[in-house]
Parts: structure tokens; sequence; C-alpha cells
């Protein structure tokens, strides 16, 4: 199997849980060498308030993982103001990216080209090699200025693939509910996760 390498973008929209389960269900997936792990400013604040107040940097962060400290060595932590990183560059070669939780302010830097940091220039690279690019927009009720992103972001490429719940799985429950779209969306990237499967079946008679 080829080695694959993916980035994961963490913006400052609340859901700080949905980017901690997405991180540990993509470092079980077979053939992922290295995740490259994007976390912004305000990302870090959130989880503060979300995950565990004493997280103060990328290492804090990583560290609340529940994933092996061999798996989580398979994370490579970027500082979102180096821009000169090698995820900045469509030349090095990574399979693709996702953005999780995905801010309305990412949302809108992205869909317009927009590059003030690595993690918006990241997705720009990725749109413009033409590798997977997801989404996760948490915000809701959208507005129209919302809706024409989540347009324009499309059109170039990417998929929008808000946190919506998958309410037919068995036995649902919060913790149920976030692993099956987490499970999804790695699908999206075309990842091979070791994780229950969470499809639809179709109705038993």
């Amino acid at each position: 199997m080829p080695r694959r390498e993916i980035v994961v973008g963490v913006s400052g929209a609340s859901g700080a849980s949905l980017a901690k389960r997405f991180v540990e269900i993509a470092l079980s997936a077979r053939g992922l060498s290295r995740l490259h792990l994007v976390l912004s400013g305000p990302a870090l604040e959130v989880a503060r308030g979300e995950i565990d107040p004493a997280i103060r940097t990328r290492r804090d962060w990583i560290s609340r993982l529940s994933s092996p400290v061999a798996a989580r060595r398979r994370i490579e932590p970027h500082d979102n103001d180096e821009v000169g990183a090698s995820i900045a560059s469509g030349s090095y070669p990574v399979s693709g990216m996702i953005v999780i939780p995905c801010s309305a302010g990412t949302l809108g830097a992205i869909a317009n080209g927009i590059s003030r940091d690595l993690l918006q220039r990241a997705a720009d690279v990725t749109l413009k090699e033409h590798r997977p690019l997801v989404l996760s927009f948490r915000e809701s009720p959208y507005s129209l200025v919302h809706i024409e992103n989540m347009r324009r972001a499309s059109l170039a490429g990417a998929v929008i693939a808000p946190p919506s719940p998958a309410f037919y799985i068995a036995e649902p429950s919060v913790e149920r509910l976030l692993d099956a779209y987490c499970v999804r969306v790695a699908r999206l990237l075309d990842l091979d996760v070791r994780a229950e499967d969470y499809r639809w079946t179709g109705r038993r008679k």
C-alpha cells in the first residue's frame, strides 16, 4: 500500500472535539505515513474552552489525543505563521486536506483565494493542485454570504461537509455520532481507517 500524507487544518470555529476525534481516527488509517497539523491561534483558544483549559500550545493539543504514542509520532505540527512550510508548496506531495472545524472566516478566505496564513495557503495549494479538500463548515444558520462562499469553494473543487449527525446509526450517542461523521469525512480523503463502518446499508424489512 502506498504511503500517504494528509493535511489537517483546525480553525477557530466551535467544535474542537471534531478536530480531536478526526485526528485520532485518521491516525488509525492504513498506509498513512504523516499527518501535517496546522492549528490556528483561535483554534487553541477554543480547545482551551472545549477540551482542556490547560492547552496552550500545539504540543499540549497533541498530548490530549487518545491515540498511541507511536501513532502520534506521525503528526508533524506546523506553526500557522510558517508560510514557508513544505505544505505551502504544490510541489510537496500530499493526498488531500481537511479543515475541521472550518470557521466562516476561513471558508471565506479559501473561497476567495486569500492566503494570509499557512492553513489558508495549504488549502489554496490543495485546490490548485486538484487534490481533495474537505471543509467541515461549522456554522448555522447560513447567511447568504456563507452560501455564496460555499458555492464558490465548491466550484473551485472543495467538498463542503457540515458536521450533520447520522441519526440512522445504531445506538446513537454523542460519541458515536461524532465518530460516524469523522469516519465519513476520512473516507472523502480516501483514508482506510480502522473504525466501525457506520454506513447506511438499507432498511431492514
